[in-house]
């Protein structure tokens, strides 16, 4: 009885897994997981943003059931792939200065123009041009998981990446809310 339990548990883990990446050796939240836990955020692929912010709206839903949060598109996954990669954002500290970049020089930004055109039209619709702190922090609560992101934080802390803290959605180090 055990071991059908156990097939089945395996059966349908793996199900899960092809049917959110179309590929059982594809992107996973274990492979997103492991690259945030390790600061290698700019590495993660688009499908594996697209898994993250499912698994995050998930893990909100479940406490505010009226909550409703928008999944990426595949347009906004790449353009959020390439802009972490462009801005070489691997760690949250990473973040951090990228919040001071946007507030102090953001027309340094790489990536601003893909970015905005694939969130166009959504809730999270920015000008490049003028691109401030909060619109950096509406992007990446809209990434990661609604308004404060704070279920990013949690799942990390269940993943062992731990140590960060969320404020208003610029995931920083040290602080609380």
């Amino acid at each position: 009885m055990l071991n059908n339990r156990i097939k089945l548990s395996v059966m349908l883990i793996c199900g899960l897994a092809v049917s959110s990446t179309g590929c059982f050796f594809g992107d996973s939240i274990l492979s997103a997981g492991a690259k945030l836990a390790s600061g290698q955020i700019s590495q993660l692929t688009p499908g594996e943003l697209q898994i993250l912010n499912q698994t995050i709206s998930g893990v909100l839903a479940a406490d505010n059931p009226d909550l409703q949060i928008e999944p990426l598109t595949d347009d906004q996954a790449t353009a959020v792939s390439s802009f972490l990669a462009a801005n070489n954002l691997n760690t949250f500290e990473d973040f951090e200065a990228l919040g001071e970049t946007a507030r102090n020089n953001p027309e340094s930004l790489q990536g601003l123009d893909e970015l905005a055109a694939a969130f166009e039209g959504s809730g999270t619709d920015f000008d490049p041009e003028n691109f401030t702190e909060d619109d950096l922090n509406e992007l990446l609560g809209s990434i990661f998981g609604g308004t404060d992101g704070g279920a990013l934080e949690e799942l990390l802390g269940g993943l062992g990446g731990g140590g960060t803290t969320n404020t208003g959605g610029t995931p920083t180090t040290g602080t609380t809310n």
